[in-house]
């Protein structure tokens, strides 16, 4: 099965629009490195379910999603239509964005560039840099691949051939990307680690080592919990 068709199954399955607490900690990020939504034009380049994008709708940003999924596509305009929110659904692949030169305020995704070559990231966030305004931001999120649990939990599930993504390569930075791309990246932190627990789902009989580690890390201050590194990686990039 190519990486298109799976993603159609994905999306053909109910759930993918339960606000989580993963989907939280993007949206928080977001407003961390963005301020206010309200008034800005922003893109999720690989809009899957949307349901980040309808939050920032929700808050008077001017959304488009741009998927090469129409499964995805066409869950993401369900959900804005059941909230009364707008927004511009594209059926279009993000290495060929069909919008105009600097016509975005911000340009983001999530959970996308590990599913492409490095030659399609190069040209993605090529792309993700044209459409975006001269001031502006670029910030994806990817698995990172110091992250313990996630890595785990991966490892198992592609073993056993439980693994539903597809291929996924983790990421260390994407410093060497950037360049390549012709794009300043700012900063890099790691954020969601006991999110990251939730991979743990993959190995039978971790309940209690899960329960245990979500216990533990809980109980770490914010200095401490910095010391482990999360389940993604934030790669903010200016223009």
């Amino acid at each position: 099965m190519n990486q298109r068709a799976i993603w159609d199954a994905i999306w053909s399955k109910p759930g993918h629009q339960e606000w989580d607490p993963l989907s939280e900690q993007i949206y928080l990020t977001l407003l961390r490195e963005c301020g206010s939504p309200a008034g800005l034009k922003i893109l999720e380049a690989g809009s899957g379910s949307g349901r980040i994008s309808l939050r920032l709708a929700c808050n008077g940003a001017n959304v488009i999603l741009v998927d090469y999924s129409e499964k995805a596509i066409l869950l993401a305009q369900k959900a804005f239509k059941a909230k009364d929110c707008s927004a511009e659904f594209i059926l279009a692949d993000i290495t060929e964005l069909p919008l105009a030169d600097q016509s975005v305020d911000i340009s983001w995704n999530s959970g996308v560039l590990e599913h492409f070559s490095t030659s399609q990231q190069i040209e993605v966030l090529k792309e993700m840099k044209r459409v975006t305004k001269q001031g502006g931001k670029i910030i994806s999120f990817n698995p990172n691949a110091r992250c313990l649990p996630y890595r785990v939990g991966k490892y198992v599930a592609e073993i056993t051939g439980s693994w539903p993504y597809g291929i996924e390569n983790p990421v260390t930075t994407l410093s060497a990307i950037c360049e390549k791309a012709g794009i300043r990246l700012e900063k890099e932190y790691s954020i969601a680690l006991v999110e990251s627990l939730d991979f743990l789902c993959f190995v039978p009989n971790s309940g209690y080592v899960r329960s245990a580690m979500e216990t533990f890390l809980k109980s770490l201050s914010k200095e401490e919990m910095e010391l482990f590194p999360g389940y993604l990686l934030v790669s903010v990039m200016l223009c």
